[in-house]
């Protein structure tokens, strides 16, 4: 076979000139960044699979800019079956923004213990769905939720959905909104913040006339319109689920508000606000609710006046509510329910509040503090106010309280609060007011102090 290996001898001897005239008489290669890009086909991501084509590169996450890619692309991405959980919620970070406040008390009372107290947490969640459609969400953990322990006892506690709603602008005056909505009556309710409020405790006829925080589910419209030069006209008004038949003396509406999952009739209430402001730093407002209470149609109507006015360094607000209530009673709950308690529900109901604020600071004070708290002032608040949750008759429902009040906040979104309050009940047969003798020689004093900060 001596001939087939002199072949394979002179095979390799030609084969690197074939290669050099190969590479002679050709066309230089073109660097590897100058070649011609093959194009891409269409991709498929399969969303919750890390390298899904075994290319070495994980897929994307959701909502991971892409050129070329809209915000209702993300969205069809989270809304994929493939989708983790954990990626649909890393997918909204930047649309979705949550904050929150809390508040937190020191009771000290002429009557009874003192004591510290969780007031509330709560967690604000707000997303921008698109330009014309967002939500927004507000939950509350009363004393710290629950468990709660009350007079020894273990029970349930408060965690609520006290507002939710989802939002769709239709023009620039007119919005869409459903969901858990904050009752417009009254400014008070639509703005109880505690790190927006002076003094540490609500005005107590808007936490029972008005059952601040009052929430109830339905829908409805709100918006606003300039009416020339800088005056601006604001409205809210919703049809909501309303209110049931627990109404009582001394708690007013406050047993009966909430109505989450169900009516107890098949009247809705009708509820709305609408505000003027002039300029920047005084507003007015009047609003009202009307609706059925129980199955027999027996209705409760509503009507409150609210002003604010800031002049310079002194706020003045204040607000007066009535309510005037169809004669009936504490009943038509499912038979066995043990709200069924057949009580007199009270014919007429008035409570109102003033309020002055002045913000001040003391310079000496101020250049000893750190920086950035240099900004900072004080203010000192004095409120008066009354409630009568039966108009009929004079009860414990009825109280008078003065309060007098001293705060410091080094910056916008913390406050340290601090109040003195003198109150009196119609408990003993008397009308309590301020102005007679017997609110001084009967009534008792608390000190509240406390701390609210927003984040």
């Amino acid at each position: 076979m001596p001939g087939r290996h002199h072949l394979f001898l002179l095979c390799l001897l030609l084969a690197p000139l074939t290669g050099l005239a190969q590479e002679e008489g050709s066309t230089p290669a073109r660097p590897a960044e100058d070649a011609p890009k093959q194009e891409e086909g269409p991709k498929l991501d399969l969303e919750g699979l890390e390298d899904p084509a075994g290319t070495g590169t994980a897929a994307p996450a959701p909502n991971a800019e892409t050129p070329g890619q809209t915000e209702q692309d993300t969205f069809t991405e989270r809304l994929q079956p493939t989708t983790t959980l954990a990626q649909r919620a890393a997918a909204i970070l930047d649309r979705t923004t949550l904050g929150g406040y809390a508040e937190h008390d020191f009771i000290l009372p002429q009557q009874g213990v003192t004591t510290f107290r969780a007031h509330r947490y709560v967690l604000f969640v707000y997303s921008h769905i698109s330009e014309r459609v967002s939500t927004a969400t507000e939950i509350e953990f009363e004393f710290a939720g629950s468990p709660l322990k009350r007079d020894g006892s273990l029970g349930a506690g408060e965690v609520l959905l006290e507002f939710s709603v989802v939002d769709l602008m239709l023009t620039d005056w007119a919005t869409f909104r459903a969901g858990v909505i904050l009752v417009p009556v009254g400014a008070y309710n639509l703005r109880h913040d505690a790190p927006a409020q002076e003094l540490p405790e609500r005005p107590i006829a808007y936490t029972t006339i008005v059952p601040t925080t009052w929430f109830e589910s339905g829908a409805g419209f709100l918006g606003g319109f300039d009416l020339g030069r800088d005056w601006r006209l604001s409205y809210e008004v919703y049809a909501v689920n309303g209110l049931d038949a627990k109404i009582l003396d001394g708690q007013g509406f406050r047993a009966a508000r909430g109505s989450h999952l169900e009516d107890n009739n098949n009247d809705k209430a009708l509820t709305g606000r609408v505000s003027v402001s002039p300029f920047l730093g005084l507003e007015a407002g009047l609003s009202g609710y009307t609706g059925a209470y129980d199955v027999e149609g027996r209705r409760v109507n509503m009507l409150n006046a609210d002003v604010f006015w800031r002049l310079g360094a002194l706020d003045l607000t204040g607000e007066v509510v009535g309510a005037f209530i169809d004669p009936g009673f504490v009943q038509g709950f499912p038979n066995g329910s043990t709200a069924n308690t057949r009580d007199r529900v009270p014919t007429g109901m008035f409570g109102f509040y003033g309020q002055a604020n002045y913000r001040f600071r003391i310079e000496p004070f101020f250049r000893l503090l750190p920086d950035e708290w240099k900004e900072g002032h004080f203010t000192a608040s004095l409120r008066y106010e009354e409630k009568d949750t039966d108009t009929e008759f004079i009860t414990s429902g009825d109280v008078a309280r003065l309060t007098l009040g001293l705060n410091f906040r080094p910056l916008p979104p913390y406050v340290l609060k601090s109040s003195f309050f003198w109150e009196k009940s119609g408990g003993d047969g008397e009308q309590p007011h301020a102005w007679s003798g017997q609110f001084w020689d009967e009534g008792h004093w608390t000190f509240l102090a406390s701390v609210a900060y927003l984040f």
